[in-house]
């Protein structure tokens, strides 16, 4: 599935999206992250077949699509069970198909309960079971583990993980949840204003926190290093997106400055996705 400079206005001179380009094939996990508003719902419900007035090109076979945006709809005053066999017989699938879905989710001990009566966890594994009836070739999740506690989170993300390696499917998924769209996602956008600002893979650089003397030393060095290096200061921290250790301090001795500690840490999708956000901003 292919978007291809592909643009969305509701109104006028306002574009949702903005010449998107973005690639999901299958057998990947994609993530997609981004402030409210960005666009990300906008973006799903294209590449689920929900918006099919645009601007540019959606590229894709003939393929199946399961989707979880935004709320899940349901019949609130039937059970668990009675939407899914609804659902199964709507997608022409058998209930045997999502027995093994149910299990997985953990949702066979409140199957008879009406879903009026589920907590929001709850339904948001009845909608990711929907979602899974039709065997889809293409899974779109918005915000899939809202509302579960840790164990719960961790489950789900588990079960998709696996679910797209045996199955095969191409997942989009969403969240505020950065660790855990990191700990899930072969690739994440990020999206921001209806527009695809980066693209994180997991293969950045290392950083460099380096902890100055004193407040003078700690802007002096902001201003030494941020002429070669991307540089981001929270208090007496500073931190340098490089792998070259030897001509950072070179830099910083040539000016007497001597950090009191140095340590090299991996850049996380949190540490990328507000850099993103700040450089955006500027």
């Amino acid at each position: 599935m292919e978007l291809k400079r592909l643009s969305k206005s509701f109104k006028k001179g306002e574009f949702a999206l903005s010449e998107i380009d973005f690639m999901l094939q299958r057998g990947e996990i994609v993530g997609l992250v981004g402030p409210n508003g960005a666009g990300k719902t906008t973006l799903m419900k294209v590449l689920s077949g929900l918006i099919v007035t645009y601007d540019g090109e959606f590229v894709h076979d003939s393929v199946k699509v399961g989707s979880l945006i935004e709320k899940p709809k349901f019949f609130p005053s039937k059970s668990g069970a009675y939407n899914i066999k609804y659902f199964c017989a709507l997608n022409g699938a058998s209930t045997k198909q999502v027995d093994e879905v149910v299990q997985s989710l953990g949702m066979a001990p409140y199957l008879k309960k009406k879903v009026k009566h589920y907590s929001l966890g709850m339904k948001q594994r009845l909608g990711i079971a929907l979602a899974l009836v039709s065997n889809p070739d293409y899974l779109i999740l918005d915000e899939p583990t809202n509302g579960m506690d840790p164990d719960g989170i961790r489950n789900i993300l588990s079960y998709l993980k696996r679910l797209v390696e045996e199955r095969n499917i191409g997942l989009l998924i969403s969240s505020h949840i950065l660790e855990d769209v990191e700990n899930i996602s072969d690739r994440v956008y990020v999206i921001k204003n209806g527009a695809i600002i980066s693209e994180y893979t997991g293969k950045q650089v290392e950083r460099i926190l380096s902890i100055t003397l004193s407040n003078q030393d700690r802007q002096k060095a902001v201003a030494i290093l941020s002429q070669r290096w991307d540089v981001t200061h929270n208090g007496a921290e500073v931190s340098v997106l490089s792998e070259d250790v030897k001509s950072v301090l070179k830099e910083l001795a040539e000016e007497g400055i001597y950090p009191e500690n140095v340590e090299k840490k991996q850049a996380t999708l949190e540490d990328f996705y507000f850099e993103q956000m700040e450089s955006e901003a500027t």
